[in-house]
């Protein structure tokens, strides 16, 4: 039987109140791989260029976002969209099967967001395995259905009406910023296992340790906007101990099939001690200049 809010096309059923939104990171064959999967899920697809143009997966353009920064892209991206859900995905992922499906089971029962979890693809070279594990390892299979605190920004969707009013004043769509207001409003976010994606792509801008660096300070001064003096102080003398604890942190929240190589924990060591400098930083001056711009 065809579910309500579905359109059936062959195999499939696709849902109607859906916009997936793509972020490219990486452009070309990347953004085409995962539009594709994308397209083949949801009737409604936006790209977001990295030049900050907003086209369809049929290429016309919608929409431009002067500011270059991904959370401003995503913020402008969930404006233009205009059903009641939008899901967005990075480029350096590509979605499963039965994905947009999951993303439906996510959301019901009045949650207001869901995510899913990532897979890394062992072939992929040690730096962005590196990457994929402090960014995504605690989100992997081995999580069951229910409520969370966080989800994975390269792979995660939003009522959008609720979104929207999350994201009143902020810079843009910003993770950890939206799923602390979306709870303060009283909204409920879900893990949807079904919802699984592949990081199937190298990403060298990511994983170099500048870039680690300025996703650091970036975390910090945004944690601490507002914070006294003394808290900032706490705070930039807790980030000597940072390096050993989030690369063991991040090793053990690796699932049973992933084997890290040592050139794997090499690159991990290294580009969590350029996150806690950029900690530091941010702790004791604040955001860069630029701010959020940076983040790309």
């Amino acid at each position: 039987m065809q579910k309500r809010g579905t359109k059936s096309c062959g195999w499939r059923e696709v849902p109607e109140d859906l916009t997936i939104i793509v972020v490219s990171l990486l452009g070309s064959t990347a953004t085409e791989r995962c539009l594709e999967a994308a397209h083949l899920q949801a009737e409604k697809v936006l790209v977001v260029l990295k030049d900050g143009t907003i086209m369809t997966a049929r290429g016309n353009e919608v929409a431009r976002c002067t500011n270059l920064g991904i959370p401003a892209k995503r913020q402008r991206a969930v404006e233009v969209a205009c059903t009641p859900t939008v899901a967005l995905l990075e480029d350096i992922v590509i979605p499963d099967r039965r994905w947009a499906g999951a993303v439906r089971d996510g959301l019901a029962s009045g949650a207001v967001a869901c995510g899913g979890p990532v897979r890394i693809d062992q072939s992929l070279p040690a730096s962005t395995r590196a990457l994929a594990l402090s960014e995504y390892g605690p989100y992997g299979d081995s999580r069951v259905a229910g409520e969370a605190q966080r989800l994975p920004g390269c792979n995660f969707a939003f009522r959008r009406d609720a979104l929207l009013k999350a994201l009143v004043g902020r810079p843009g769509l910003v993770d950890l910023d939206a799923f602390r207001t979306l709870r303060e409003l009283g909204g409920r976010m879900n893990w949807s296992p079904g919802m699984s994606v592949t990081l199937a792509h190298p990403f060298p801008d990511g994983a170099r340790l500048k870039t680690r660096f300025e996703h650091g300070r970036l975390y910090a001064s945004s944690l601490l906007t507002g914070a006294s003096s003394a808290a900032r102080v706490v705070r930039a003398a807790r980030t000597i101990l940072l390096p050993p604890l989030l690369t063991v942190r991040a090793l053990s929240s690796a699932g049973r099939g992933f084997r890290p190589s040592a050139a794997t924990i090499g690159w991990l060591l290294l580009q969590q001690t350029a996150w806690a400098a950029g900690e530091l930083a941010g702790a004791i001056a604040g955001p860069p200049i630029g701010g959020f711009t940076r983040w790309r």
